[in-house]
């Protein structure tokens, strides 16, 4: 499956910071995360933090996969409006997940504060906008219920940058972070853990449960026999999961040249994140540089996406459809000159909540599984909850992350 496509930001700016050994000997753990991403450090963290012997292994390498793609918008607010999921969860349940993810922007920002290494981390505000007339009602609509769970949150109805006609600013609910220096310089930290063992270039090609341990196997068929094993690689998961109900889609990415001296984007005026209402919805954060970094357009896969020259046509026509929605948001008539476009795949659930589960059919198996735009939180969230879960502690709030909801 093609997962990405293009000349990637973040593998551009950043270069490769530290080569870990691939597994040579069979080895045993006392838990074992498979998948090297941002999702596997911080699931590697709590566990590490909690005195646990932890191995992991990344079948490429680390930090090179998904989370290179990763716009890394750090935001409080879930891909469905609150009180949509309302609808589905009760009023206490989606107040709930709004605030976990609150709350998953402060643990990014405890332990960015762990380690020595510049991730480019910024707490910012969240701005959640329509420029459509017929849509100010659902906005208004969707501030009472925010408001009302809490959360400081303002309606405006216009912005000195985007193109608004209602929006609702919430203070300090989002953030922003370099996804790859964050991954990087987790995982160095880590490697300093005397419990934790780090491996790239080390698949795992089976995986056989037993009632009280797992038994994998590597592509050069070397063994690693877990107590726990926790999977965090995403897409590659799914074939152990089972006939869930997920579908992938592609996303798309522009990423302009540094625009800091422009007087539309002055430091002290770009301090928030942003997505509008629209279906499909666009994303926009700024690097620290003052880059726009602007993604959405998302298509659902096909296997045509397999053929380079499909997609090359079709990303082509998303890139200009997100060419243009950049050019009607922001209120300038400038150019905005570009310096990257990449397309990356994800996956989605049906409620757009992650999964964070013991796998069925499966002991002794979890994933943690951070799908959807809020992916970075979710894998936060569900790390704190799986250093509990491995030894059977199960908090209420994973009910609403099940495998089979």
């Amino acid at each position: 499956m093609q997962k990405t496509d293009g000349e990637i930001y973040w593998k551009k700016k950043t270069k490769i910071q530290k080569i870990y050994p691939y597994l040579t000997n069979d080895i045993s753990t006392e838990v074992l995360v498979i998948g090297g991403g941002i999702t596997g450090a911080l699931t590697t963290y709590f566990l590490a933090k909690e005195g646990v012997k932890v191995t992991v292994v990344e079948k490429n390498i680390i930090g090179y996969g998904t989370t290179l793609t990763a716009p890394a918008i750090l935001e409080y607010q879930s891909d469905m409006d609150m009180y949509k999921l309302e609808k589905i969860l009760g009023v206490k349940g989606a107040e709930r997940i709004y605030k976990l993810c609150l709350n998953g922007i402060d643990i990014i920002e405890e332990i960015d504060k762990e380690f020595d290494k510049n991730t480019g981390y910024k707490r910012q505000d969240a701005i959640y906008f329509t420029n459509k007339y017929m849509q100010k009602s659902n906005m208004s609509k969707e501030f009472e219920v925010r408001k009302k769970a809490g959360f400081d949150a303002a309606l405006l109805d216009s912005h000195n940058i985007l193109n608004v006609s209602s929006a609702i600013l919430t203070k300090n609910a989002s953030g922003i972070i370099n996804p790859y220096m964050f991954t990087q310089g987790l995982f160095e930290y880590l490697s300093t853990f005397k419990n934790v063992r780090i491996y790239e270039n080390t698949e795992v090609k089976k995986c056989t449960p037993m009632y009280d341990f797992v038994e994998c196997r590597t592509n050069n068929d070397f063994k690693i026999t877990a107590g726990n094993v926790i999977f965090t690689s995403g897409i590659d998961t799914l074939k152990y999961l089972g006939n869930i109900n997920v579908d992938l889609y592609k996303t798309f990415t522009l990423v302009s040249k540094p625009l800091i001296d422009q007087e539309y984007l002055s430091d002290r005026k770009i301090n928030f994140t942003a997505r509008d209402s629209l279906d499909p919805y666009h994303y926009i954060r700024f690097d620290n540089n003052g880059r726009i970094i602007f993604s959405g357009e998302n298509a659902k896969y096909t296997p045509r996406f397999m053929d380079d020259k499909y997609m090359e046509n079709f990303s082509s026509d998303k890139y200009k459809r997100l060419y243009n929605s950049m050019l009607r948001i922001f209120n300038t008539q400038d150019n905005i000159p570009i310096d990257y476009t990449y397309s990356s795949t994800f996956v989605s659930t049906k409620d757009n909540l992650p999964i964070i589960d013991e796998i069925p059919n499966m002991p002794n198996c979890f994933c943690n599984l951070g799908f959807g735009s809020n992916g970075i939180l979710y894998s936060a969230i569900g790390a704190k909850m799986l250093k509990n879960a491995i030894h059977g502690l199960y908090t209420k709030d994973m009910n609403m992350f099940k495998i089979n909801r």
